[in-house]
């Protein structure tokens, strides 16, 4: 009886030693999907943000009656980010109201803002928004490698 014991506690241990990589791989597969949702959540909150950059300075020089290949780049580079803004959304599975709200709330903000100083909204979302239209690919690496840092 004891040896059998023994041996019961024996195949026991096997099994769980040898399911231990099908836990580890369970939690692999999780850490990945919560890095794919991060990045997915950052990017398409960068979209909303260059959608409102964007509308914003194409305003701001149409008012201050730029050139017309300058309005017409930020509308176009407005329509990219709105696209992928959408996109993403839908992907994520958000609703289209929440989404038109959201982006509504985050163009008067940065109305705001560029009334304030427009320089700055220039200084701060510039460079990343033609960064992410031009190559989005780069904006992605580089949310999954923040992601990789903070999602344990």
């Amino acid at each position: 009886m004891k040896n059998f014991n023994l041996l019961i506690k024996f195949v026991f241990l096997i099994l769980i030693i040898s399911s231990f990589p099908i836990f580890l791989y369970a939690s692999d597969v999780a850490k990945e999907q919560k890095i794919a949702r991060y990045v997915m959540e950052n990017i398409q909150r960068d979209y909303v943000n260059c959608y409102s950059f964007y509308k914003v300075a194409a305003e701001s020089f149409k008012k201050a009656n730029k050139d017309t290949q300058i309005i017409e780049g930020l509308e176009k580079s407005a329509d990219v980010s709105l696209k992928y803004n959408y996109d993403l959304g839908e992907i994520m599975g958000l609703n289209p109201e929440v989404m038109a709200q959201m982006t509504k709330d985050k163009v008067n903000e940065f109305v705001k803002l560029a009334n304030n100083d427009f320089a700055s909204l220039t200084k701060k979302y510039g460079l990343v928004c033609k960064d992410l239209v031009e190559n989005p690919k780069q904006r992605t690496n580089y949310w999954e490698n923040k992601g990789k840092k903070i999602i344990k």
